[in-house]
Parts: C-alpha cells; sequence; structure tokens
C-alpha cells in the first residue's frame, strides 16, 4: 500500500511539472490548474518520463550513500593539511622575504614600554634598581633618546628632584657655622663629664642653643639619600650591560660606542675622578661644608684609586658617575654663589679662625686616623665609668631605702630573744 501510494504522489507531481501543450480554451486553462481533473478527462496525453523508484530495501540508495560521503570527504582537506599549504605559500611569496625583518623588528623592541620587563628586569617599583630601570625606559620610549642620552637625563632628573634636599642641608650647615663657638664648648664640656647627670644636663644645654637658632641636625642626613640612588642606579645600569639590553652596543657616543663594553681608552673614569676632586675642593655637595685638610687629602687620593677599580665596568655605568659628578660640581658652584643662596633662603656662612689649624695641617693621616681612635678608645672608656657610678649610686639608694623602712616584730619574736 505504501508503495503505490508513493508511485501515484510521484505522477502527479511529474504531471503538474511536465509541459503542457497551450492551451486554446478555457477548458484548457483549467485543466492545466487542475491536473487531477485532466486525468479524469483524459485530454491531454502524459510523456513517458524515465525516473528513480524510491526503495529502502534496494542496494541502490546505500552505493548512493557512499558516492556522497565519500565526495564530501574528499572535498573537506583537513586543518593541518590546509595550514601546511599557507605557510608553504607564503614562503614562496615574494611578501616573506621580508618576515626576518620584521622578527628582528620585534626583537630590538626596546622602545616600547614592558620590554625590560619581558627580559626580566624592571620587576616592581619600590627596589631602587628595579625603579630606575622604570624610569629610564619611560625616557627611553617617550623622549625617543639612544640610551646614552636616556642615562644623561635620568642621571639629571633624579639629582634635580633631590636639590632641595640639598639646599636644606646646606642651610642648617650654615646656621651650625653662626654658632660653631658655643659648640665646640659644649661638646668638650659634654666630652669631659664624667657624671651621668652632668651629661644629661650638658645634652639639654646643647639642645636648647640649636632650638633658640632654628636648627634641626635630621637636614644634615638629608643628603644620604643619594646613596640608595646611586647604588640604584649602578645595579641597575650594571644589569642592562650585562645583559646587554637592545641598543647598548651601538647606542653610545663619541669613543664609547657600545655602552655594554668597558671604557677603552678610561676617558670616563679619568672624568669622572676630576670631578669628583673638584666637588670636594669646593665644599661639598651642600657648597657649605669645612673639611679638614686630613679629609682633602683622603677626598684626594679615594677617586684616583676608584680608576683602576672602574676600568672594567661597561662604559653605561661610569657614564652615570661622570654625570653625577658634573651635576655635583654645578650644584656646589650654585651653592657657594652669594646670588643664588640668596634667592634660595639659605643662611650666610660664618668662618671662625681655628687656633690649632697649623698643628692640624702638619698632622699625616695617619696619625689624624690614631688620634680619632684615641679619643673614641677614651671617650668609651669614660662613658664605662660613667655607668659603673650610676650603677654604685642605684645600689647605695636601695640600701639606704631598705635600712629606712619600718620592721614590723611580732610580741612572740620578742620573748623569744
Amino acid at each position: 500500500m505504501f508503495r503505490s501510494t508513493l508511485l501515484r504522489t510521484s505522477k502527479q507531481t511529474l504531471l503538474f511539472s511536465t509541459k503542457i501543450r497551450t492551451p486554446t480554451s478555457f477548458a484548457h486553462i483549467k485543466s492545466a490548474a487542475f491536473p487531477l481533473q485532466s486525468l479524469k478527462n483524459n485530454d491531454y496525453n502524459l510523456a513517458i518520463i524515465p525516473f528513480k523508484r524510491f526503495n529502502s530495501t534496494s542496494s541502490s540508495s546505500s552505493a548512493i550513500t557512499k558516492e556522497t560521503a565519500s565526495e564530501i570527504t574528499t572535498q573537506l582537506p583537513s586543518f593541518s593539511e590546509s595550514v601546511t599549504d599557507s605557510i608553504a605559500s607564503a614562503a614562496a611569496s615574494p611578501v616573506s622575504g621580508n618576515l626576518g625583518d620584521v622578527i628582528t623588528t620585534v626583537g630590538e623592541a626596546s622602545s616600547h614600554i614592558g620590554y625590560l620587563s619581558s627580559i626580566g628586569m624592571a620587576n616592581n617599583w619600590y627596589w631602587p634598581p628595579d625603579l630606575l630601570q622604570h624610569l629610564m625606559e619611560y625616557v627611553h620610549v617617550y623622549l625617543g633618546l639612544p640610551w646614552w642620552g636616556t642615562i644623561v637625563v635620568t642621571a639629571i632628573t633624579v639629582r634635580v628632584l633631590l636639590f632641595p634636599l640639598y639646599v636644606k642641608s646646606s642651610d642648617t650647615t650654615a646656621k651650625n657655622s653662626q654658632i660653631k663657638p658655643q659648640l665646640d664648648k659644649i661638646n668638650k664640656e659634654l666630652f669631659n663629664s664624667s657624671d651621668m647627670i652632668e651629661s644629661q644636663k650638658i645634652a639639654l644645654k646643647r639642645k636648647k642653643l640649636l632650638q633658640e637658632n632654628g636648627i634641626k641636625m635630621r637636614w644634615l642626613a638629608a643628603p644620604m639619600i643619594q646613596v640608595p640612588v646611586a647604588i640604584g642606579f649602578f645595579s641597575g645600569l650594571r644589569q642592562m650591560c650585562n645583559y646587554p639590553v637592545d641598543g647598548f652596543t651601538n647606542q653610545g657616543l663619541a669613543w664609547f660606542t657600545d655602552l655594554s663594553a668597558a671604557d677603552p681608552y678610561l676617558g670616563l673614569q679619568v672624568i669622572t675622578a676630576s670631578v669628583f676632586i673638584g666637588f670636594t675642593r669646593l665644599g661639598g655637595e651642600t657648597g657649605a661644608q669645612q673639611f679638614s685638610p686630613q679629609l682633602k687629602k683622603v677626598f684626594t687620593i679615594l677617586p684616583l684609586l676608584s680608576i683602576p677599580a672602574t676600568m672594567n665596568l661597561g662604559a653605561g655605568v661610569v657614564l652615570y658617575f661622570a654625570v653625577n659628578g658634573f651635576f655635583s660640581v654645578l650644584q656646589s658652584l650654585v651653592l657657594r654663589n652669594e646670588w643664588c643662596r640668596k634667592k634660595l633662603g639659605i643662611s650666610k656662612i660664618v668662618i671662625h679662625n681655628n687656633t690649632g689649624g697649623d698643628a692640624d695641617e702638619k698632622k699625616s693621616i695617619l696619625q689624624s686616623f690614631k688620634d680619632n681612635i684615641n679619643k673614641a678608645k677614651e671617650q668609651a672608656e669614660k662613658r664605662a665609668e660613667m655607668k659603673n657610678k650610676e650603677i654604685e649610686k642605684q645600689e647605695k639608694f636601695k640600701e639606704k631605702r631598705a635600712s629606712s623602712q619600718i620592721k614590723i616584730i611580732r610580741r612572740s619574736d620578742l620573748k623569744k630573744k
């Protein structure tokens, strides 16, 4: 029954889609619009058209399915084959000739933020070397400077930011120079004192003198902030030279084009030693320090000894030392200038005559060092003696207090006696 119904439906469909003769009357148009009625009236002769029989049990349907599946599998290539063919075609094309240049450009990407982090540097913002590496990267990227210019600009920027601390320290040193005779006298009394109570009284007297003149001794230690900054620059630049960072090998200046290699002529080392000797002669970085003759000799010898000590360092590291030294000399000249000191509100330096200056100048560095050691020992012995005396006083006070206490005795104890 299913087969006969399917056959009848296919015949009706073919009849409806078969081209009929052009109708010449309304009856013919009606028969064309209603094919079932035309079949009953036998007005048209159907053309014998061959068609496939739909039979699910026949072997022909499975063959067609296999043929269609094989066509689909042959027309859809695998993903790996398509990727391989794409790479091969890209390599054969003329555009692929610039692929190596593109990869090289990406590898030398020190001109974008994050490059130093990608090679294991500038990992945080609180450790001085990493912080200064971040600063140098920002200067290098946003200002478009070569690496030698980046080092110079970063070093000068940091020193400019620290300049107010040096101004405050210079003002404190100048105020100290105005009361130097009084301070020396009080310090001498404090050194010769052998009593704890007396020493405390002298210390209070010294504190009062400083408060009256508006002196806060903590500002004298303000320039010490330069120590972690210098260590941060040294460690950060040394790491960048040892890697080396892209651009360090060809973005130098003058005779030191390779910042990662040592200066072959030791020119940077000689310049650094010269400027450090110069600013110590000018009164230090505050421009107000009065070094003794012995200290001047020490600060002359040490920079000269630094030449062989830094001869194997990268030129980038020594370049920072040279720039830092030049800025120190410039800063000393500014802070020694009377007009600049007046504009900055720095007190005037008062130089007092030193009666023992000639004797101090005749002493050698070794002799001065021995004298300082002897003074330190003597002061330590006096402090120990003062401490022992204080302990003895406390023991006597305890004994006196114990003897003055009222003792309660029972009657039974009196009867026993």
